[in-house]
């Protein structure tokens, strides 16, 4: 029923006379997944009591939120990363930009031999991500534990072709991120993506090792953002919107929605900001 619902309303937007659909404090937003549909629909009710009326839009494709906002459908979206925003743009000639941060997911590794990455034995077999990006920033995390060490790839994605130290001489098992689960028990440890958990008897804090879930370690570029039009990166009532976001009461509701599996990003965004500047000066 629910789909039913989102389905009809997203062809009543569709259908809306593109210039008159919205009041000045009518906005509508696209999401992807029923966990963050369920945050939004909080700060929903928060936005009514400041007078804007926040229709939450739930999506099933992530190639639809960016066309809709593109072309005026959606006012907002909130389902993205920066990188995600930047190579669509590049191929659709777009003009989308973040007006904010939301959520982060960081990247958690899971055993049901082990209680550290310490404890790995040699030629221990770790199953990672198949897709170029994910295997990619998997390889970079074992990096980042000390386990592994890459060469200088220069723009290129790194490949397990890539790593020039390997002392503990560790397998790399490729796979289709779906079907990590079904092999947790034939390898050592496991890149286990959050959308995949609930195939598990794992809870996000199961994990041996977590990356990304600091100043120091998280990577901007890969924090879920709210994204607006060009031309209405400072429109009040849309940045009204993502000050209602980044609050403690919609931390607590991301925690407990999510099981701890995403994390509230905002506070930690502006301080690895904030790290960087002064780093930089």
């Amino acid at each position: 029923m629910k789909k039913i619902l989102t389905s009809l309303l997203l062809s009543a937007l569709l259908l809306g006379p593109s210039t008159t659909a919205f009041a000045q404090e009518q906005v509508s937003i696209g999401v992807v997944g029923e966990e963050y549909e369920q945050v939004w629909l909080y700060v929903a009710e928060k936005a009514a009591e400041e007078d804007i009326e926040l229709d939450v839009i739930l999506l099933t494709d992530f190639n639809i939120p960016n066309i809709s906002l593109a072309d005026g459908t959606l006012d907002l979206n909130a389902f993205q990363h920066d990188v995600f925003l930047e190579n669509w743009n590049k191929e659709n000639d777009g003009d989308l930009v973040t007006i904010g941060y939301t959520v982060a997911v960081p990247t958690r590794i899971y055993s049901e031999k082990y209680d550290s990455l310490d404890d790995l034995p040699d030629g221990a077999k770790i199953a990672v991500n198949n897709a170029p990006t994910s295997l990619s920033y998997n390889l970079q995390t074992l990096e980042k534990a000390g386990l592994i060490s890459l060469g200088d790839t220069g723009e290129l994605l790194p490949t397990p072709d890539d790593v020039v130290d390997n002392p503990k001489n560790i397998e790399f098992i490729e796979v289709d991120a779906a079907n990590i689960p079904a092999i947790v028990p034939d390898v050592d440890a496991a890149f286990i993506d959050n959308s995949f958990l609930g195939a598990t008897n794992f809870q996000p804090s199961d994990a041996i090792y977590v990356f990304g879930d600091t100043a120091e370690t998280i990577n901007i570029a890969r924090v879920n953002n709210i994204a607006a039009r060009a031309e209405d990166a400072d429109n009040e009532t849309y940045l009204k919107i993502v000050e209602l976001y980044q609050q403690e009461d919609v931390a607590e509701v991301i925690k407990d929605v999510t099981n701890g599996g995403s994390i509230p990003a905002w506070d930690i965004v502006r301080e690895a900001q904030e790290k960087a500047a002064e780093d930089a000066e």
